[in-house]
Order: structure tokens, then sequence, then C-alpha cells
């Protein structure tokens, strides 16, 4: 069989590239509010818990109905919500704060989970929980710590303040989570030759890594390493490649759907410029489809795609 230099050096791009698929992490489900579970200093308060469960019980159900006007009489007249440092002070500013809101994202749904409540006097408490934003179906939910300090005015309990805090960044390593279904061998047999793939974690647990060859007519004719990492600034995976001849490559990862697409540019070792553009799909735990969607050498597009499959290797008779 005879393989062109063209055809062995997309070949081994690809091979580098590859294997980052349409998997995700299930969503974690919002958790309702649980009236009457907040802790309270002593029973002697708890009229007052009573209240402030029943208050933030009608703010979630009038955030989830859309009615800002109904929401506005749940804060004093000098009410303060600060979200992403933007700070909307007084009733009436943040009536027209969520009317606005509403207008943008009319699909969502708030959940909301107290985890405590202090009395700071007769007629002051601070409470801190988690709250969760469902936007879209399917769609994991937005979740973020809050702290609230309730006013008693008028014999009645309401929010004087509301802080949103910003949530924590996942570790890199809790983000490659969803990418550890990669871990393990891979094959991918063709007219062209075979690319066997193993990945491993890093031994911080930061990057995967994977270690590669392409074989042609039994014998290996490229091997080489990709490290998948987190790119905290793009929030993105970026893919790093090198090969045993000098080639080296990168690229960044985006979802389109059901799909993972890649895009990558690199440098051969003969010098010349390649730019690839990959899309994978899984198709089970142990099936991926491959598709090439654009590529081009040294500035000029090479016509046509590509569609093939990746899958684990067979056990070895006997294990």
């Amino acid at each position: 069989m005879k393989v062109h230099a063209a055809s062995l050096g997309f070949l081994a791009l690809f091979a580098t590239l590859g294997l980052v698929a349409a998997q995700t992490p299930p969503a974690r489900e919002p958790q309702p509010a649980k009236p009457g579970e907040q802790a309270a200093e002593s029973q002697e308060r708890e009229p007052d818990v009573r209240a402030i469960t029943d208050l933030l019980a009608s703010f979630v159900k009038a955030y989830n109905a859309k009615d800002a006007k109904a929401l506005g009489p749940l804060f004093t007249p000098e009410a303060e919500i600060e979200d992403d440092g933007e700070v909307t002070k007084g009733r009436d500013a943040i009536v027209e704060r969520f009317l606005g809101m509403f207008k943008e994202d009319g699909g969502d749904s708030l959940s909301v989970n107290s985890d405590s409540l202090r009395f700071l006097g007769t007629d002051i408490a601070i409470e801190q929980g988690t709250a969760s934003l469902t936007t879209r179906a399917g769609e994991p939910p937005q979740t973020n710590r809050y702290s609230v300090i309730y006013a008693r005015q008028g014999g009645r309990w309401l929010h004087a303040s509301i802080l949103d805090e910003q949530p924590d960044e996942d570790s890199p390593h809790e983000q490659l989570e969803q990418l550890a279904w990669m871990l393990g061998e891979w094959v991918n047999e063709g007219d062209e030759g075979i690319v066997n793939t193993t990945c491993t974690w890093s031994d911080d647990g930061n990057f995967l890594q994977r270690v590669f060859e392409v074989k042609v007519e039994g014998r290996i004719a490229l091997s080489g390493t990709q490290r998948i990492g987190w790119d905290a600034q793009r929030k993105q995976f970026r893919v790093w490649v090198f090969d045993d001849r000098g080639g080296f490559a990168d690229g960044l990862v985006s979802r389109d759907g059901e799909r993972w697409i890649i895009k990558t540019s690199g440098v051969r070792s003969d010098g010349r410029s390649v730019s690839v553009t990959t899309a994978f799909t899984a198709l089970g735990k142990d099936k991926i489809l491959w598709e090439t969607l654009e590529r081009s050498v040294s500035g000029e597009v090479v016509s046509g795609t590509d569609q093939f499959y990746l899958v684990r290797p067979a056990p070895t008779p006997g294990k």
C-alpha cells in the first residue's frame, strides 16, 4: 500500500487532535427551598423564622411568575441588591431591575436552599444559602451563594439587602472530569494506516495526556504526545500536540449541539502550516464518530471531508 506524504501528514495531525467527544457531566438538579429548615438561635424566635421563611417563599413564587410588581412589597424602601458588582438601590429601582430581567430571561426558574439564619437583634437577621437558576431544559443550572439581610419594619420582615456572590470556579481537574471517559485505549483502522492512542491523567491531575502512534504497513510512521487542559481565561478546553518529527499544533474546543468542534492550527516538520476543523460525536461509551470539516496546508484549502469511527480495542483473549 502506497501512502502519499500529504495523506500521512493529515492522518497524523488528525490522530493528534482527536478524541474530544460529546459527553457532558449530568446536570445538577436544582434544590427546592425547604421551608422550616432554617436554623434559629433559639425556639423563642420561631415566629420570626416562619415569617422569614414565608417571605423567602413569596420571593421565589413572584420571581418564577415573572411578577416584578409583586416583588416590590417584599423589599424595604431603601433596599439594595448587589450582583456581579452592580448595585441597585431603592425599591422602585429594584422593581425596574426585575422588569428588565424578566423581559430578557423569561424562561428561567429560580430555586433556593437556605443554609443558615442568624438574628443580630430584635429586628435584624442575616441568611445565607444557595440559589440555582435553571435557564433551559437539559442545561445545568447556574448556581451561586447568596446572603440576605432582613429588617423588620412596621411589624413585617422585608429584604433590606441581597448580595449574590460569584460562584467559585471549578478547578482544572474538575473541568476535565467532563472528558474522563477518554481514559484508556482507542484505535482507528483505515485504508492509510492504524492509529493507536492511550489516554491517562497527568501526575498532577490537571491535564489529560495522550500518547499516540501511527502505523503504516505494520511499521510506526509517526508518534507523539498530546495534552488537553482547561483554559480558565477563555472558559474552553485547549489542546497541545507534539510529534516525534518536530511538528506541533494547538487548538480550542467548543460545543455545537451534540458535537464538540475542535479548531486547530500547527506547523509540520517540513515547515508547512496546517489548519484543521474536526467534529466529534459520542455513539455510546466505546465508539466515536469523527468528521473532518475543513483543512488546509500552507493556506491552500484541501477539498473534501472525511468521516470514520474511533473504538476501544477488543479485550485480549483470556482476560
